[in-house]
């Protein structure tokens, strides 16, 4: 790829669109120092601008780049067309500046270059580690099924004292009805819901108030108050269900990422273990110590 063009088309993208500059960026491409002897099309070409071709080819990428945007107008081949030749234009004006023997712009360059290297290599890197079948299903099950855990609803009564809870519980035990004592006298959010958390499960709420759900039986209320960090809670658990897991097949997609990363992370370590490194960072300058009473006195004073 042209570094030239694509630091100029990039300079530009506010004023034209950044979909106008990956067209043009998608033109240019590194030719190869020894290409194999294969039979080449001649490019068609659409349109010259100052002796300068664009071709069909190009055209084609840009409209393919372009036809999710918004603007009907985008997706017509001549409206694109023009959008390349003022594209064109503009670098062949940037062109004639002094914008690439400007040291920020060198160090630009040579940034994104390595960039572009090091994101390149990475990619293909990772996707060419092989991710076994008996992999996938050791993390499945270490990583998806050890978190299977019941899935709760329930309702529940946030008081600021236990002698409040208690008072509330004892209500309930006689007869009132939880939702309406929690609409009254609940201080939590869900208050005006009658206390419904809806489904949730154990690991998303706090530890005493998950270990008390846990233990209840469906269609209960908690014996005695459980205290968390919000105040005192009087639970009452409606209904418990399995949780539902994803199968293997759905997650694979993404178990295979996370281990080919792993196995990127492995690669690197042995590259460190194995590389020549020399390390001269020094540590921190020691903060300069206030000096003594006893040597502040022996210090000679300044000529008056």
């Amino acid at each position: 790829m042209s570094i030239k063009k694509k630091l100029v088309v990039a300079g530009i993208s506010v004023g034209l669109g950044l979909s106008v500059s990956q067209a043009v960026f998608a033109e240019a491409k590194p030719q190869a120092k020894e290409a194999p002897a294969v039979e080449v099309k001649k490019a068609v070409v659409v349109a010259v601008v100052n002796g300068k071709a664009i071709t069909q080819d190009a055209l084609n990428k840009y409209l393919s780049v372009v036809q999710r945007s918004a603007a009907p107008k985008k997706n017509d081949p001549r409206a694109a067309l023009e959008d390349l030749i003022a594209t064109e234009l503009a670098l062949q004006e940037a062109a004639k500046t002094d914008i690439l023997s400007r040291d920020e712009v060198k160090q630009s360059i040579e940034d994104f270059t390595r960039n572009v290297l090091l994101s390149t290599w990475t990619k293909e890197k990772v996707e060419s580690f092989e991710v076994s079948d008996e992999q996938l299903q050791k993390t499945y099950d270490e990583r998806i099924k050890k978190d299977a855990d019941n899935e709760y609803k329930a309702r529940h009564i946030l008081l600021k004292t236990e002698d409040d809870a208690k008072a509330v519980i004892k209500e309930l035990a006689d007869g009132a009805k939880f939702e309406e004592v929690a609409k009254k006298k609940s201080t939590g959010p869900s208050a005006s819901n009658g206390g419904d958390l809806g489904w949730f499960k154990s690991k998303t709420m706090v530890k005493p108030f998950a270990d008390a759900v846990k233990a209840m039986k469906k269609g209960k209320v908690s014996a005695a108050p459980v205290k968390t960090q919000f105040g005192w809670h009087v639970i009452k658990l409606e209904d418990t269900r399995p949780a539902k897991l994803p199968t293997l097949e759905v997650v694979k997609p993404q178990l295979r990422r996370m281990l080919a990363q792993q196995m990127m992370m492995d690669y690197m370590e042995k590259m460190k273990e194995s590389a020549d490194i020399k390390i001269m960072l020094t540590g921190e300058k020691e903060e300069a110590k206030p000096a003594k009473k006893d040597d502040a006195a022996k210090a000679p004073k300044k000529a008056e």
